[in-house]
């Protein structure tokens, strides 16, 4: 326990050193207690735009991670107490406290050995909490950061397919991750992939004829390009790109090229960016980085559709049967068109424009260009 500490301590150094100490201004102090002094915060873990993340103990002096619902955009810190920025952001941030409530009551029922257990959600601070494991190991993202290669191939197809037997799961009940990226997966001492941080998740998703709005986080190399417009279809296909640009940056060293450009440059009459893994590193099963090429293709509808699917492709590929088509088959040429409203999209981090939430009529007319686009493609 005592190394665990250690780590986490050193961990936290490390990051808090690597950013503004003044940009996660509104996060709980060391000492604060939660639920009637069932939890005491003992740090800041991370901030994202709809939430905070904390090292606690538990009162029986079990180490866990708090997960704070704090839209940043819709509310402040006041004391501990957590309020609307303003009168008019009332209605909204309630019905992100609601919403976030009723996912995490959702995920507590989520029991997989590749997804992080939520044990305990609750309101405090006239916000909303959830409790979920502390996993003792590092997110992939530092992994990779770390050494330029730092799993074998065998490896690699272990977790991958861990974490497809998890978005399967998640998928079957209706959910969407939405936020699959290297940061999102932590490793644990015995190489085992656990999926993370559902704050962006929702169950608005299965249905192919559904369209889903509200939050949307965007990460560069991994969102898929729908996840750029607000108001495009995500599907279960939305995730497996996330899932296999993760898994590409894994083998490759490198993310993929940004979808937004990506679909850009196919728009304009011009080849892909993407370099396919394909044929490109050896030690994997037939049809094992076919499949991966597969699942992030532009197109949604050119991409595995299911993650049941692409753990099939694997076996058969193990088994030493023959390849579907569909993996080695070139996706359709697209119909083109001049393009006139393609938009390059924020780089980095989060958009901030969550529930229909878009700043300046200026960008009104942009996205509705690049959705204009988006259409004439599909």
């Amino acid at each position: 326990m005592t190394q665990g500490r250690t780590q986490i301590s050193n961990q936290l150094e490390a990051e808090l050193g690597r950013i503004d100490p003044d940009a996660f201004a509104d996060d709980l102090k060391p000492g604060t207690q939660l639920l009637g002094g069932h939890y005491t915060i003992e740090g800041f873990l991370n901030s994202g735009g709809f939430g905070i993340t904390y090292l606690a103990k538990d009162s029986l002096d079990r180490t866990v991670v708090i997960k704070e619902c704090f839209p940043n955009a819709l509310c402040r810190r006041s004391t501990s107490l957590v309020r609307a920025r303003s009168r008019k952001h009332q209605g909204d941030f309630r019905s992100f406290v609601d919403s976030f409530l009723a996912e995490a009551k959702s995920l507590a029922r989520l029991v997989h050995p590749n997804i992080v257990g939520v044990h305990q959600v609750f309101e405090d601070n006239d916000t909303a909490y959830m409790a979920i494991d502390y996993i003792d190991g590092r997110d992939l993202h530092d992994i990779l950061d770390s050494t330029d290669q730092a799993f074998t191939p065998e490896q690699v197809v272990t977790m991958l397919k861990r974490m497809l037997s998890a978005v399967e799961f998640i998928h079957q009940v209706g959910i969407l991750h939405r936020d699959i990226s290297p940061d999102n997966i932590l490793v644990d001492k015995a190489n085992n992939p656990i999926l993370i941080d559902f704050g962006a998740a929702s169950e608005q998703v299965v249905r192919a004829t559904r369209v889903l709005t509200g939050r949307r986080v965007i990460k560069e190399g991994y969102s898929p390009q729908e996840f750029y417009l607000s108001g495009a279809e995500q599907s279960p296909a939305s995730d497996l790109y996330s899932l296999g640009a993760t898994f590409y940056h894994v083998i490759a060293g490198q993310a993929p090229p940004e979808s937004q450009r990506r679909l850009a440059r196919v728009a304009e009459g011009e080849p892909d960016p993407y370099v396919p893994l394909a044929g490109r590193f050896p030690g994997y099963a037939p049809g094992f980085l076919e499949a991966i090429d597969k699942a992030v293709r532009v197109m949604p509808r050119d991409r595995i559709q299911s993650a049941g699917d692409w753990l099939d492709w694997i076996r058969i590929g193990e088994e030493g049967g023959p390849l579907p088509s569909a993996l080695t088959a070139e996706p359709p040429k697209p119909r083109t068109r001049p393009v006139t409203h393609y938009v390059p999209a924020p780089r980095g981090g989060l958009l901030q424009d969550y529930m229909g939430y878009v700043v300046g009529a200026g960008a009104v007319f942009l996205i509705a260009g690049a959705a204009a686009l988006w259409s004439a493609l599909s």
